[in-house]
């Protein structure tokens, strides 16, 4: 693993301390579910700050151009101190947690797109992905820490509002490290004159589209496994679910420290068409889960696919458009995997329904997973061959 400066260790300490406190919200149905909230009510409730995060990434491509980054990401900090101090206020089920989901949003949007792409604009292209990736373990070790603590002070007998002032204190930790960090450059060309695009105009790259709809595919995956595999094993199993969760994201990590910085020599079309195979294979095991042998090997392999997927998908979107661009195209990437995580995991939802199982929805995700990879196979047999055959694929 190379070495990186002080931004970047900066950078992901903050990040560490928000998602620590993000991550506490994963336990925010609890809390409407006590406010005597139904379940459509908490599904709503859930995901509108989703649905939020997906327009505000295409806004703020847009809206780093020619700004601080740094700013911006204080800007972020400073809005989610605000919403997390907000939901002190609720006692009741009312409108005000709507408005406060929804400011929940736009500060997870500003915090997430802005860490991410001061990364790019501080690191080389050819150390994209092993930067995106070690920057990302902070944010995959908060999702096993924080609603495991979470949980555990809630069984002692304290309430939410703990919870809350927590996460008040974590984010306000990342926008005091702000201050400590040097002003950047703002990410534009040095000549000035590059023409930039918004940021839906990227679409039209055959490369930039088809590497933006495989990280759809990738965010759905990931959402149908967050999404049910915990009741999934809970009603058909006697297992723990928490040990898959905790296998995964110690391979991930072990992957992102040990073996992601070797990546730039493995094409990276094939690298991607192994890390979904290797999700197609996780998803079609779901069928004979019914020990701990098969749920390790199920985490070992989710592990690799996330921990490889993820920054790879990230960091060549990014590394193919102009330097100019680099902000609106790690928008997107955050747009697409927020809004595959979501969608995709909500519409498997109604196929769980229909059919009375979790393992179509399961299924359905290996099935696409596929797909993906005959998506790469053909863009592949269709591009250039020779010595620029590589950067021609994706």
């Amino acid at each position: 693993m190379k070495k990186y400066g002080r931004t970047f260790y900066s950078l992901a300490l903050a990040n560490f301390l928000f998602f620590l406190g993000n991550s506490l919200f994963i336990l925010l149905p609890l809390f409407l579910k006590d406010l005597g909230a139904s379940e459509s009510t908490i599904g709503i409730m859930n995901n509108i700050d989703k649905v939020v995060a997906i327009f505000a990434a295409v806004f703020i491509g847009g809206l780093m151009s020619g700004r601080d980054r740094v700013r911006l990401l204080r800007l972020g900090y400073m809005i989610l101190v605000a919403v997390f101090a907000s939901y002190l206020l609720i006692s009741s089920l009312t409108w005000l947690i709507l408005l406060i989901r929804i400011l929940h949003g736009i500060g997870f949007s500003l915090a997430m797109i802005l860490g991410t792409t001061i990364i790019f604009d501080i690191v080389s292209p050819e150390d994209a992905a092993e930067a995106i990736g070690i920057y990302g373990v902070t944010g995959a070790l908060s999702n096993a820490l924080s609603p495991f603590a979470g949980e555990m002070l809630l069984s002692l007998g304290y309430s939410h509002s703990l919870l809350f002032i927590i996460s008040v204190i974590l984010v306000t930790g990342s926008l005091m490290i702000t201050y400590l960090m040097p002003r950047l450059p703002s990410g534009e060309p040095e000549n000035g004159g590059e023409e930039q695009r918004g940021s839906l105009g990227l679409l039209r790259n055959p490369r930039f589209a088809l590497l933006a709809l495989v990280t759809v595919i990738f965010a759905g995956g990931f959402g149908v496994i967050i999404t049910y595999l915990p009741n999934f094993i809970r009603t058909t199993t006697e297992m723990k679910f928490s040990y898959f969760f905790l296998i995964y994201i110690a391979v991930l990590i072990c992957i992102r420290f040990f073996f992601i910085g070797k990546i730039g020599r493995v094409r990276s079309s094939s690298l991607l068409m192994a890390a979904f195979s290797t999700g197609s294979v996780l998803f079609l095991l779901m069928n004979i889960l019914r020990s701990y042998t098969v749920l390790a090997v199920v985490g070992v392999l989710y592990g690799f696919t996330h921990g490889i997927l993820y920054p790879l998908l990230n960091s060549t979107m990014v590394r193919i458009v102009s330097r100019a661009d680099r902000g609106r195209a790690n928008a997107i990437f955050t747009a697409c995997f927020n809004g595959g995580m979501m969608s995709l995991a909500l519409s498997l939802g109604f196929l769980i329904d229909r059919t009375g199982t979790y393992l179509a929805a399961f299924n359905a995700a290996g099935a696409m997973y596929l797909a993906a990879i005959l998506m790469l196979v053909v863009f592949r047999a269709r591009g250039p061959r020779g010595a620029g055959a590589d950067d021609a694929a994706p």
